[in-house]
């Protein structure tokens, strides 16, 4: 009934062993070396999925659009564009258009290829040449060169003198994601008003070989022109954060004396993997401007950036400041804040999940969480005022309104309804952080006043 097994030919053992071999190595690879970046895969790809499956609305090109990524509404105006924002008027020749025509966004994470070309911009009669152009904007943002794209134009590349009012590299957003066109503005002064250094924003229209392309935000680019009115020793690097990339990973550097110099960031990571909290807390302060890094992440969590820093390693520049020897975190990015996407107006001021590295050891300490609870009651009380910051909304708004009504009526009309819904989310948020405060200061209290029973313990 039951046969005696064969044994097996030497061949045969030297066969299985190969392939169990081979089998053990992609596994070492798969969740050994692999591991991190499977994972990052497999959670943006989890992420889209549910994107679709939500429906989620995109914004483009000032309307509200469903499931699909559609072309922006690229309409001629029907009355005359307002004064009150530049209008840029962008002519690339047929060759270099086509090349940026090849520009793309990789959805694993890399920029893929961005094409730089000369381009001639006119503004207000005034006409700049030999200005150097690319596509920008990554997983959310980015379009291509005959949709509504985002870009980044330098000015003084080609030509040292060369300025934009006083600017040598602009960026223009499309604010896909921003239907109020309003978020960066607000966001950027709310960072400066609490002593982070942070580029300017404003309001531009887009004309692209002939085609209007409608209305854009205008921000400043993080550069040395940027970095002198907070600085004054500039030959310090300023690293580009990346895309989703915390500061362990490889960084470009925008300006600096020595860009391959990495030395001041790899400092303070090694603080933040130090195991002593006495140690990890002195060290940092040696590393890290601690004033402007705790104003830093507490603005990030209370305008809930959370495709800033602290949250999702994006969208962030950090300054080696030599003048002082330390690092100092630059926000950028802010097209989606005051509780939109993943977050909501109710949002934890001690995110339950901190990706920043930098972020997680500074509140793992006592110090650093008292510090940073104080902060956020004292930027509470005198920069993030509900009432200000509504009016300002409004101030904006106003300015803004007349140049989407000069493409239509409807325009208008809809971003009416964005900024109310913005103003109701900051009011949201300027309350769920005084009632958060004031339950973490009774837990502070409470701390404080009960009787240390850890000595009867350990009897």
């Amino acid at each position: 009934m039951f046969r005696r097994r064969t044994p097996l030919s030497a061949r045969r053992k030297l066969s299985r062993r190969v392939v169990w071999g081979v089998f053990a190595v992609l596994l070492i690879v798969r969740f050994g070396l692999l591991g991190d970046y499977y994972r990052e895969f497999k959670r943006r790809q989890a992420y889209e999925e549910r994107q679709q499956l939500m429906g989620r609305p995109q914004f483009a090109g000032g309307r509200w659009e469903g499931r699909r990524r559609r072309q922006a509404d690229l309409r001629k105006p029907v009355a005359p564009i307002p004064t009150t924002v530049y209008r840029l008027e962008i002519e690339v020749e047929k060759e270099m258009a086509d090349r940026l025509r090849g520009a793309y966004w990789n959805r694993g994470g890399q920029q893929g290829t961005r094409p730089k070309v000369k381009v001639t911009v006119t503004e207000n009669g005034i006409q700049y040449n030999e200005v150097s152009m690319n596509l920008k904007g990554s997983a959310g943002s980015f379009r291509s060169f005959d949709d509504k794209p985002a870009l980044t134009l330098r000015f003084s590349k080609n030509r040292k003198d060369q300025r934009f009012h006083g600017y040598s590299k602009i960026s223009l957003n499309n604010s896909v994601q921003d239907p109020t066109y309003l978020s960066e503005i607000i966001s950027r002064e709310l960072f400066h008003a609490a002593d982070v250094p942070v580029p300017k924003a404003d309001h531009a229209t887009v004309v692209l070989n002939g085609v209007d392309r409608n209305l854009y935000v205008l921000l400043e680019g993080a550069n040395e022109d940027f970095l002198s009115r907070y600085f004054t020793d500039l030959s310090g690097n300023l690293f580009d954060g990346g895309f989703v990339a915390d500061i362990d990973q490889p960084k470009d550097t925008n300006s600096g004396e020595n860009p391959e110099d990495r030395s001041p960031l790899d400092q303070v990571l090694a603080a933040c993997m130090e195991r002593d909290p006495d140690r990890r807390w002195t060290e940092l302060n040696k590393r890290l401007d601690m004033d402007e890094f705790i104003s830093f992440l507490a603005m990030e969590i209370m305008t809930c950036h959370w495709d800033g820093y602290s949250m999702n390693v994006n969208n962030y520049r950090v300054f080696h400041d030599k003048s002082k020897d330390r690092l100092v975190f630059i926000p950028h990015g802010m097209d989606q804040m005051f509780g939109t996407f993943r977050s909501s107006p109710e949002s934890d001021i001690i995110p339950r999940q901190l990706r920043g590295v930098v972020a997680q050891a500074v509140l793992s300490l006592p110090e650093g969480l008292t510090r940073y609870l104080n902060r956020v009651a004292q930027l509470r009380a005198t920069v993030f005022r509900e009432d200000q910051l509504t009016q300002r909304v409004r101030e904006l708004a106003a300015k803004i309104r007349p140049v989407l009504a000069a493409y239509g009526p409807d325009l208008a009309e809809e971003h009416d309804e964005s900024v109310s819904q913005l103003i109701n989310r900051i009011t949201r948020r300027a309350a769920s952080i005084t009632e958060q405060l004031a339950w973490y200061q009774k837990q502070l209290e409470a701390s404080k006043t009960s009787p240390d029973t850890s000595g009867d313990t350990a009897k």
